[in-house]
C-alpha cells in the first residue's frame, strides 16, 4: 500500500469504523439469536453500511476540523499533509454515496424502516458537521445518539428492538463519556469551541466521564442479574470488559489520550460480549 493510500485508509479511522460495523452485528445478532442465518444478506448489508457510513463521518469530521488538528493531533492525514482536504472530502462523499445505495437496498430486503433509521443518522451527522459540533456540550450528546441509531438499526434488520434498546443505553453511555474524554484531549486547540472541561474544568469533566462510564458498567451488570435479559456467556465476556474499563479509569487524570485509546479495546470487548449473549 503507497503511503497516500495508507493516508486515505487510516482518514476513515479503521478501528472506529470497525466498532461501529461490529455495534450494527452485535444488535442484529441479539436481535435474531440462532435464527441470524435468516437474515444474513439484511445484516451483511448493514455491516458494510455501518463500516462505510462510520468512515464518511470520520473523513468529514477530519475535513472540518483540519485547522484545529494542526495543534490538537498534527498526526493525522490532513494536518501532517499527506493528503489534501479535496482528497479527504472525495473519499468521504464516496463513502457516503455507496452506503446510501446499500441502505436502499437494504430497505428492499429487509423493509422501509431500515432505510429511515439510516436517513436519521445521516441527518444528524449533517447537523452536527454543519451546525452542532462548535457547541461540544450538546455535540457529544449527537455522537453518543449515533450509537444508539446503530443499535437501533441492527435490530430492525431482523424485527427485533426489544433487547437491544438496553445495549442502545449502555452504549450511549460509554460513547459520551468517551467524548468528554477527548474535549479534555483538544481542550487547547478547540479555541473556538463550547466544551465541557472548558466550562466545568478539566477535573470535573474528568468525574463527568467516570460517572457516565460507571453507569454504563452498571447496566451491563444488571443485564445479567436481576434482569437476566442476556445470559452467563455474556456475563463472563462482560466482565472482562468491565475489568478493562475500571482498570483505565486512573489514567483519565494522568493520560486522557491512553484511556480513551484502552475504552475503545474494552468496547469492542463489550461488542463481543453481547454477540456472545445471542447465543448463550
Amino acid at each position: 500500500m503507497t503511503s497516500k493510500a495508507s493516508a486515505i485508509f487510516s482518514l476513515g479511522r479503521p478501528f472506529t469504523s470497525l466498532l461501529g460495523a461490529v455495534a450494527i452485528f452485535a444488535a442484529s445478532f441479539v436481535g435474531a439469536g440462532t435464527s441470524l442465518g435468516n437474515y444474513w444478506i439484511g445484516v451483511a448489508l448493514g455491516v458494510a453500511i455501518g463500516y462505510l457510513f462510520t468512515s464518511a463521518s470520520n473523513a468529514l469530521n477530519d475535513y472540518y476540523d483540519r485547522d484545529i488538528d494542526r495543534v490538537n493531533h498534527p498526526e493525522r492525514p490532513l494536518p501532517s499533509g499527506r493528503i489534501s482536504p479535496k482528497t479527504a472530502l472525495v473519499f468521504s462523499a464516496t463513502a457516503f454515496g455507496i452506503s446510501i445505495a446499500l441502505a436502499i437496498v437494504l430497505a428492499i430486503v429487509a423493509g422501509l424502516v431500515t432505510f429511515g433509521v439510516f436517513l436519521a443518522a445521516l441527518a444528524v451527522q449533517v447537523a452536527y458537521d454543519l451546525k452542532v459540533k462548535k457547541i461540544k456540550t450538546i455535540g457529544n450528546l449527537f455522537i453518543g445518539f449515533q450509537t444508539v441509531l446503530a443499535f437501533l438499526f441492527g435490530g430492525v434488520i431482523v424485527n427485533n428492538l426489544g433487547p437491544v434498546a438496553f445495549m442502545a443505553s449502555a452504549s450511549f453511555l460509554a460513547i459520551t463519556a468517551r467524548e468528554v474524554v477527548k474535549d479534555v484531549e483538544d481542550i487547547k486547540g478547540d479555541v473556538d469551541k463550547v466544551s465541557l472541561p472548558k466550562l466545568i474544568g478539566v477535573k470535573n469533566a474528568n468525574f463527568i466521564a467516570l460517572t457516565l462510564i460507571s453507569l454504563a458498567l452498571a447496566l451491563s451488570i444488571i443485564a445479567y442479574y436481576p434482569l437476566g435479559i442476556l445470559g452467563v456467556g455474556y456475563f463472563v465476556v462482560v466482565l472482562v470488559a468491565d475489568a478493562v474499563f475500571v482498570g483505565s479509569m486512573p489514567l483519565l487524570f494522568r493520560n486522557p489520550n491512553a484511556a480513551r485509546k484502552t475504552w475503545k479495546y474494552a468496547m469492542l470487548l463489550a461488542l463481543i460480549a453481547f454477540v456472545v449473549g445471542g447465543v448463550a
